[in-house]
């Protein structure tokens, strides 16, 4: 198994959003997200670098709403003109990979591909939330069912 299941707690996440499609694995080239990352490193941000997925909306082609930022406690850490999303409390399933973009992202959704091919995980889209605790790792955690829950 390539993945630990998590309990998190409540977090924030504030940022910049980006709408996008879901994007087939090596095909990580998305202009609006690079200029929205790129934006939100030009700038004063109020705690670490962190992202959401949310708005997931399977009916049109799988489109989701990617926040692009930094994880807060306060509103007073939110930067003007940045949104502000929940990870709700939630069992995650967390996924980690250490290397160079894009190769890390890569090997990250390869091993959650499995876990799903081989059902190891079944995602409830509620939300996933990635952090990067330092420049060469991100730590992912999908929103997944309990073993044994059920719709």
């Amino acid at each position: 198994m390539s993945f630990e299941y998590v309990d998190l707690e409540e977090t924030w996440v504030a940022g910049l959003p980006v709408r996008s499609p879901k994007r087939a694995l090596g095909r990580l080239n998305d202009p609006a997200l690079d200029q929205a990352w790129s934006s939100v490193l030009k700038q004063e941000i109020g705690g670490p670098l962190a992202s959401i997925y949310t708005d997931f909306a399977p009916g049109i082609g799988s489109y989701n709403t990617q926040i692009v930022g930094y994880k807060c406690s306060a509103l007073s850490q939110v930067t003007r003109g940045h949104l502000v999303a929940k990870v709700p409390r939630a069992r995650y399933a967390k996924f980690s990979a250490v290397g160079y973009f894009p190769d890390v992202m890569m090997r990250l959704w390869q091993q959650i591909d499995y876990a799903e091919e081989h059902q190891e995980i079944r995602r409830t889209f509620t939300a996933d939330y990635e952090c990067y605790p330092h420049a060469y790792k991100i730590d992912l955690y999908l929103s997944v069912e309990r073993p044994g829950q059920s719709e």
